[in-house]
C-alpha cells in the first residue's frame, strides 16, 4: 500500500511540474557581451543556452549545466527509456535538424542504482556539464523552430521543461528564450 501511495505522489509531482512548466527564471543572454543565448536559473540548477559553430564551421546547440545543492539527472547517453532523460526535441519543423549523437563533457559513466525506477545502471550526471549537439540546416530561407529541452531533476523529483526558439534570419541561426 505505502508502494502504491509513493508511486501516486511521485506521478502528482510529475505531472504538476510539467503543467507548471518552466520553475526557474530566465535572462535573455549569457552576459552583456554575448548576443546569442538565454540563461535558465532555478535553486537546483542553472543552464546556459547559446548557438556556436564547431571547427567545421557547422552550427552546434551548446548547453552548459551547473548543479547544486547535490543535484543529478540522467545523462542523454544512458541505456535504457528512462521517461526523466536529458532529452532535446525540436518537434516535427523540416529546416533545421540534429546531426550525429549529443555530445558531453565531460562524459558520465554507469553506476548501480538502487533507486526503485531504475533497478540497475544508469549514467547519472552529477558534476557540471557541457553538451553539444551539431544542428543541421536544412532550409536557406528565413525559419523559426520551436524545441524544447526535458529532464527530471533529481532529489526533488521534477520533470523539468525548458523551451527554446532557434531562428535562422539572413544566414545566422540565433536561440532565445521565447517569450510567450
Amino acid at each position: 500500500m505505502n508502494k502504491s501511495i509513493t508511486i501516486v505522489v511521485i506521478l502528482l509531482g510529475i505531472a504538476l511540474s510539467a503543467i507548471q512548466g518552466q520553475t526557474g527564471t530566465v535572462r535573455d543572454s549569457l552576459n552583456p557581451k554575448e548576443e546569442n543565448g538565454f540563461t535558465v536559473q532555478d535553486e537546483e540548477y542553472t543552464l546556459h543556452f547559446k548557438i556556436e559553430n564547431t571547427n567545421k564551421q557547422e552550427p552546434a546547440l551548446v548547453i552548459v549545466v551547473e548543479l547544486y545543492n547535490g543535484s543529478h539527472y540522467i545523462s542523454p547517453l544512458a541505456k535504457g527509456d528512462f521517461t526523466g532523460k536529458f532529452n532535446l526535441d525540436l518537434g516535427s519543423f523540416t529546416h533545421l535538424g540534429f546531426e550525429g549523437e549529443i555530445k558531453e563533457n565531460p562524459r558520465s559513466t554507469e553506476e548501480f542504482s538502487s533507486d526503485p525506477f531504475v533497478k540497475g545502471t544508469v549514467n547519472w550526471v552529477r558534476v557540471n556539464s557541457t553538451y553539444k549537439q551539431d544542428l543541421q540546416v536544412k532550409s536557406q530561407e528565413d525559419f523559426e523552430v520551436f524545441g524544447s529541452l526535458r529532464f527530471t531533476i533529481e532529489p526533488r523529483c521534477t520533470l523539468e521543461v525548458i523551451r527554446f526558439t532557434i531562428s535562422f534570419k539572413d544566414g545566422e541561426l540565433k536561440i532565445t528564450y521565447p517569450k510567450c
